[in-house]
């Protein structure tokens, strides 16, 4: 072999050395396989996350995860009680249904287009706001759903001191059954087409925003525990959200990445747990992001 034929060899042999290197040496295998689409794994990348502490002990989350099971009735869960303004009105609380709702009309609508706060009782919602077309007002106008002016009962309702009301009946025979939350698996009535909420009140078909390649693969973390990763999809999430409900005000991923939220913190009803402790499928649904988990009754 000549010195140049050996020179070549040698620079050819360090190249892979060194590709290989940066591969084993970067944050995920998978990140150096995705940038390069090769192979299988490329269509979910595992993304380490490196945490600052360790996990909590598993009495710690066990108490955390008690605190935290709904165990109300599936009518109830989802509904937002109202009562700043009206109670000290002599009217009864306002009762919001997001069960009636998501029926008809995906989150996006409200929480886009009618500029609902995610967070309850950020919008200071008011009677002459409803009269004025604004919030309630936008659909409760006589013509698409009923009037504000006339059916104060409808939302205004008795609650004892208990806690108890007549709650809203929702036709949820035919739609998939789960064991959590408010009973429907709200996803898979979707995805089989017994449900189709409208994204808008304004036009007549919105287009959902469109991903890049990379954010319609399914994606996978780590946590804590080496046995468990999270699935997430941003397609399924698209379906009922806007980008701008989560981006930047819950995950300002440019600042923090993933690597500020974790399961304590979603119990405490952060990041995930905004929605996911309230209105979307509660956290004891577990196998819904933790494949290889139980759901915890």
């Amino acid at each position: 072999m000549s010195r140049f034929s050996g020179l070549i060899l040698t620079t050819a042999v360090l190249l892979f050395a060194g590709l290989f290197f940066y591969a084993c040496s970067s944050s995920s295998l998978n990140d150096f396989l995705l940038q390069r689409e090769i192979g299988d794994l490329s269509s979910e990348p595992v993304y380490q996350k490196k945490f600052s502490g360790t996990s909590i002990s598993q009495t710690k989350l066990a108490q955390l995860l008690e605190m935290s099971l709904y165990r109300s009735s599936p009518e109830k869960y989802g509904d937002i009680v109202f009562r700043k303004r009206s109670v000290p009105q002599g009217k009864y609380p306002v009762v919001f249904s997001h069960r009636t709702h998501r029926v008809r009309y995906t989150c996006r609508v409200c929480h886009v287009e009618l500029e609902f706060s995610m967070n309850p009782g950020d919008s200071g919602i008011t009677r002459e706001d409803c009269l004025a077309g604004r919030f309630c007002g936008a659909c409760h106008n006589g013509e698409i759903a009923f009037d504000v002016k006339s059916s104060c009962d409808s939302c205004h309702i008795k609650i004892d001191k208990n806690g108890n009301y007549a709650t809203k009946n929702v036709a949820s025979a035919r739609l998939p059954p789960q064991k959590y939350g408010d009973g429907v698996n709200w996803v898979e009535a979707m995805r089989k087409g017994l449900i189709a909420p409208k994204k808008s009140i304004y036009e007549e078909s919105v287009q959902s925003m469109s991903l890049p390649s990379h954010l319609e693969r399914s994606m996978r973390w780590t946590t804590r525990d080496p046995r468990t990763l999270v699935h997430f999809s941003h397609v399924e999430h698209i379906r009922w959200l806007d980008c701008s409900n989560c981006h930047p005000d819950m995950f300002n991923i440019e600042r923090m990445g993933t690597v500020a939220f974790d399961k304590e913190k979603i119990l405490y009803g952060m990041f995930c747990g905004s929605c996911h402790m309230t209105v979307a499928f509660p956290i004891n649904g577990c196998s819904r992001c933790h494949e290889n988990l139980k759901d915890r009754d």
